[in-house]
């Protein structure tokens, strides 16, 4: 017999991106002797699969779910007959209601010993297969701030349905909670901040790196998504060498935006931004530059801007959901309004006075992240 609590977390997919990252870390922290971890992955892919933690068992969703992560415009470019028909079918049973039946059908397996706590590690799909199965107690993480991105717009009906299943709504910031509590009409929320793999960060700072760097240079983490809008880092990078300040941009990331920003840059005549790709140890670089952006449209709680903080490098954001409470002073960096104009006077700035910068790299030698704080209130919650 054992007094473990059994916990389930769930989410769609394991590619390279916060979500993935961030459901790694909290199941790495959580102690082995309180809890029985397994994760469910619906859509069994991803660079991450490679970093749960050993101790923690991983279910793979049945072909039923293959297309849950993939955009309906993506697949339908890949010219997959059968992919497109798995979205169209999932498609289908989610506008008519039948996605209810069929995940009490997918989970039986599941739900046969219902686990204690289980938890939709990314709002959306996760959290309606979450809400209609037996387990004692189910909670949604909200990663995304849904007063400006609504992912669940075309199923809004399904989505508060499900809601009403859900014990506890965890988001990763202030902003993002309430802002999720007002577009679904739910009154159980809660903030907390993401935990950090704090360790990992600071022994990575010291790994070797082939690129010589000179002068200023900036650097960027990111999926290439519309939602992190590295467009308009590279526009505001052309903006700043125009201005007289010349410095290198490193783009650290991949996605379905790549072929476009590699034409901007291209159109633009630029020889000083650098594409290196994924990478599952970036801090290294990150430390050796002057300055970390963060130009996205929107977010939830951008784990980058922390983990930058924690290789000590200041970051320039634009305001989205959470940064506030991630640049809390002006060691850390600066907050600028979400636009173009704004993000090119502020990278101006901030490149305008090498000695500030190094001196804000220096200080951030100091930063330390509450950690175990944030894992407490997890705790608490489970």
């Amino acid at each position: 017999m054992t007094n473990k609590k059994r916990i389930l977390f769930v989410n769609d997919e394991m590619e390279m991106g916060g979500v993935a990252r961030v459901l790694n870390t909290l199941m790495a922290n959580l102690p082995e002797e309180l809890y029985e971890i397994d994760c469910l992955i619906l859509h069994k892919t991803g660079l991450l699969l490679n970093e749960i933690p050993k101790n923690v068992k991983i279910h793979e969703g049945s072909s039923f779910f293959a297309s849950v992560d993939r955009p309906l415009i993506e697949i339908i470019k890949s010219f997959d007959v059968k992919a497109i028909f798995n979205k169209l079918r999932l498609i289908f049973y989610m506008k008519t209601g039948l996605i209810k039946n069929r995940i009490i059908k997918e989970r039986k397996k599941i739900d046969s010993i219902p686990y204690d706590v289980e938890v939709a590690a990314k709002e959306g799909f996760c959290t309606i297969f979450t809400a209609f199965g037996k387990s004692k107690k189910k909670i949604n993480w909200v990663l995304t701030d849904y007063s400006v991105c609504n992912y669940s717009k075309r199923h809004m009906k399904l989505v508060k349905n499900a809601l009403q299943y859900i014990d506890l709504n965890i988001a990763d910031s202030i902003q993002a909670i309430d802002a999720y509590k007002k577009v679904f009409d739910v009154e159980s929320g809660i903030s907390i901040h993401n935990l950090m793999d704090v360790n990992k960060v600071l022994k990575d700072i010291d790994s070797e790196c082939s690129i010589e760097f000179d002068g200023l240079n900036i650097v960027s983490v990111a999926r290439f998504h519309p939602q992190k809008s590295i467009d308009r880092l590279i526009l505001a990078h052309k903006y700043v060498l125009d201005k007289g300040i010349y410095h290198n941009l490193y783009l650290i990331g991949g996605g379905e935006k790549e072929l476009e920003l590699k034409k901007l840059v291209s159109d633009l005549g630029l020889n000083t931004v650098h594409f290196l790709g994924y990478m599952k140890n970036p801090y290294g670089i990150v430390n050796k530059c002057d300055l970390f952006v963060l130009s996205s449209l929107y977010e939830g709680f951008a784990t980058v801007v922390n983990e930058s903080l924690i290789a000590q490098t200041p970051v320039l954001s634009t305001k989205v959901g959470g940064v506030d409470e991630q640049i809390m002073n002006d060691d850390y960096g600066w907050i600028v309004e979400n636009s173009q104009n704004a993000l090119n006077e502020g990278l101006f700035n901030a490149l305008s006075d090498a000695s500030k910068l190094k001196a804000m790299k220096s200080k951030l030698k100091e930063y330390e992240y509450p950690n175990k704080d944030i894992l407490k209130q997890f705790i608490e919650v489970l």
